[in-house]
């Protein structure tokens, strides 16, 4: 089963995520800021009946025939009546986990399907590129309708560590993020470029001692030559360049920002990271020869299943 999920980051919304995946169901992000008609085309294509949701998220998913709303910040007395028997293990390697749905250029959202495997083989495979641990503390940071916030959410719970939810207003206020990032010990901070450039500058304000041990971009560009100043003044940070999209379960790339890096000035996106491998093809998918233009190809176990209810257009881009 799909189940929708529309509220704002809060603990709520780690329990609902959790709670539908330990009940075998596969979570579907619905941002209560976007569109009603896009909200509705979400639920409909989606075949959604059952939403979590909460009292100030509520509004926007309308009066819909057949669509049960739980609200998990005020109907925890119905809740408290169902059984607290544990469930059987419903969710398999192969079963989805969520469905994101992202618009691209083809006009209407596509609802990008993901499952266990996808996720869970970034982080557990023979040759990890990172070592988290259980006492690395991550930040939540992104919105849970942008897959970059699977990699901050199960990033932490996999490896036991820490998560820390950032508040939206925090997000958008760069002296207050930087404070929490220190009272709190973060060690891991996933950020886009343009926001890690922004908020290095309030750090340059007062260097201070902080524990960072990896800053990993994605989402957008790198320009590596303005991390010039932070990798001289906070050598001890690895700072991780990773390139990848929403069908191909967040990172496909891996490329360690150094000192070589920044001095060149040149953006590279990397090398494929376990699991996965890259190929340069032409338009009649062979092999381009190193050097000539062509169109980037992933493969792997952390290709997407497919769109959700779009046949051909799955059959178009995920080449079997």
């Amino acid at each position: 089963d799909l189940v929708g999920i529309c509220l704002d980051r809060s603990l709520e919304m780690i329990v609902g995520i959790l709670g539908i995946l330990k009940a075998g169901g596969a979570y579907v992000p619905i941002d209560p800021e976007y569109p009603k008609n896009r909200i509705d085309y979400m639920l409909t294509d989606a075949g959604i009946t059952i939403i979590l949701s909460s009292v100030a998220s509520r509004s926007v998913l309308g009066d819909r025939t057949g669509l049960e709303i739980i609200l998990l910040d005020n109907d925890w007395g119905l809740i408290a009546k169902e059984s607290e028997i544990a469930l059987e293990r419903l969710a398999s390697p192969t079963g989805l986990a969520y469905v994101i749905y992202t618009s691209g250029s083809t006009g209407k959202p596509k609802g990008v399907m993901i499952t266990h495997l996808n996720v869970v083989r970034l982080f557990k495979h023979e040759n990890c590129l990172f070592n988290f641990t259980g006492t690395d503390v991550w930040t939540m940071f992104h919105s849970f309708y942008f897959d970059f916030s699977v990699w901050e959410l199960f990033g932490a719970l996999l490896f036991g560590g820490k998560l820390v939810i950032v508040p939206k207003h925090i997000t958008k206020d760069l002296k207050l993020f930087k404070n929490l990032l220190l009272s709190e010990g973060v060690t891991i901070l996933n950020q886009t470029p343009r926001s890690f450039y922004m908020l290095q500058e309030e750090f340059f304000l007062n260097l201070t001692n902080h524990n960072l041990r990896y800053v990993i971009f994605g989402g957008e560009v790198l320009h590596p030559n303005q991390l010039k100043r932070w990798k001289h003044s906070y050598p001890s940070t690895k700072l991780v360049n990773m390139y990848g999209i929403t069908e191909t379960t967040i990172h496909v790339t891996y490329k360690e920002i150094t000192k070589k890096e920044i001095e060149s000035s040149i953006t590279t996106i990397g090398s494929p990271i376990p699991t996965l491998a890259n190929y340069i093809l032409d338009s009649n998918e062979n092999l381009q020869p190193i050097g000539v233009v062509g169109e980037l190809c992933v493969s792997g176990s952390g290709l997407a299943r497919g769109y959700l209810n779009r046949v051909e257009l799955s059959r178009e881009k995920f080449i079997v």
